[in-house]
């Protein structure tokens, strides 16, 4: 329960300090999506959160820092901070904007193609 509070918060103190130009809420872009919980944040077959800053999936928890825009592709490049169980880790992370919604790319060319939930 205090997992739910905290993301509803901050959730809504990231709406508060600005509006990133991704944010929402996610599930897959392949049929596997269509039965995920576009209400339930970051559990199993539940959606994926993006905030002005803060990049929530399932166990995992990622603060986007450093943005950079990248030239005539419609994305961004941030520094991510990511923590699970465990010690945090860093990573690239390159955010797209797809047909449907987003592609999230990161190193080691892991590409996750997301839509947007309605």
């Amino acid at each position: 329960m205090r997992f739910v509070l905290l993301l509803l918060v901050l959730f809504v103190t990231a709406k508060a300090v600005g509006a990133g130009p991704y944010d929402g809420r996610y599930r897959p872009d392949h049929p596997s999506g269509d039965s995920w919980d576009c209400k339930a944040i970051g559990k199993d077959g539940g959606a994926i959160l993006l905030t002005s800053n803060t990049f929530f999936a399932i166990g995992t928890r990622c603060n986007l820092r450093d943005p950079v825009a990248v030239s005539g592709m419609n994305a961004t490049l941030y520094n991510a901070i990511c923590r699970a169980d465990g010690d945090p880790w860093e990573r690239r992370i390159m955010i797209m904007r797809s047909g449907t919604g987003i592609a999230v790319i990161q190193s080691g060319a892991r590409i996750s193609l997301l839509r947007k939930c309605e």
